[in-house]
């Protein structure tokens, strides 16, 4: 309860902060245009690559968070753990992450090249899970490296998404995305529990390797589908940079255009 209301406290200051630069910046009044409207129905227009993003994310996914929901019992029985160092192991996704994440989001903001970052990402997750449920190796080398490429992962995912999607209607995006994420969660941890009550956990570690390779086929398509519109989501940061830049002063130059005629009409 204290870290949702610490939550609540933080969304009040960054409304404040955001309402206080929009006054400070005038960023309302740039360019002199009109905002967007924004229409529930303009999902329909969404890119492909953006449908794909989805599919990848909650592909992924659910492969990690039942996984670790599931994890402990797995650990204690296949390698004979007692319960504390098996929820040890078992959380090291999460201690891992919370140390790398900010790491390799640098990096992947330095190279670029998301699309190659997520596949790689995923392949590793795979290797992983194949690991796991394949050998008796130690399975801390599993879950460090899972912990990596969870990392990765999320770092190149969810920015591509502001990337192909236009600014006034990345709410809406970033919302779609992650109901379909929490869709697809609820109804595979569902279905990976009773795997594991029927069937074991080797049956539920393939059933996780075949979400993983519908990840890796979604990334796959991604990259092409990109390719076909120019490369944008998989180009290195300073060509996208160089993109940006001129994409912004294409921007200031319509709107310098549009606010021409209001000037002379507002003379005369």
């Amino acid at each position: 309860v204290g870290m949702c209301v610490f939550s609540m406290l933080c969304s009040f200051v960054l409304a404040y902060l955001d309402k206080r630069a929009d006054r400070v910046l005038k960023r309302g009044k740039v360019g002199g245009g009109e905002e967007e409207e924004i229409h529930i129905k303009d999902v329909r227009h969404f890119p492909l690559t953006f449908w794909l993003i989805s599919v990848i994310c909650v592909a992924y996914y659910v492969a990690v968070f039942p996984f670790v929901g599931l994890g402990l019992v797995f650990f204690e029985m296949k390698w004979d753990l007692d319960p504390s160092s098996a929820n040890a192991i078992n959380s090291l996704v999460y201690i891992i992450s919370a140390g790398a994440s900010p790491v390799f989001g640098f990096l992947i903001d330095r190279s670029g090249k998301n699309i190659f970052w997520v596949i790689l990402g995923t392949g590793v997750t795979l290797g992983c899970h194949a690991l796991l449920c394949f050998t008796f190796l130690n399975p801390l080398v599993g879950m460090i490296t899972m912990g990596m490429a969870y990392s990765v992962l999320a770092s190149a995912l969810w920015p591509m998404v502001s990337l192909i999607i236009p600014e006034h209607q990345i709410g809406t995006a970033y919302g779609i995305m992650q109901a379909i994420q929490n869709l697809g969660l609820a109804t595979i941890s569902l279905v990976a529990g009773l795997i594991v009550d029927s069937s074991g956990y080797l049956v539920l570690e393939v059933f996780f390797m075949a979400w993983l390779c519908v990840a890796l086929v979604a990334g796959v398509l991604l990259y092409l589908a990109d390719v076909a519109k120019g490369g944008r989501l998989n180009m290195g940061a300073r060509q996208r940079r160089e993109m940006l830049e001129e994409e912004k002063a294409e921007k200031e130059r319509i709107a310098a255009m549009a606010q021409e005629p209001r000037e002379k009409a507002a003379i005369n």
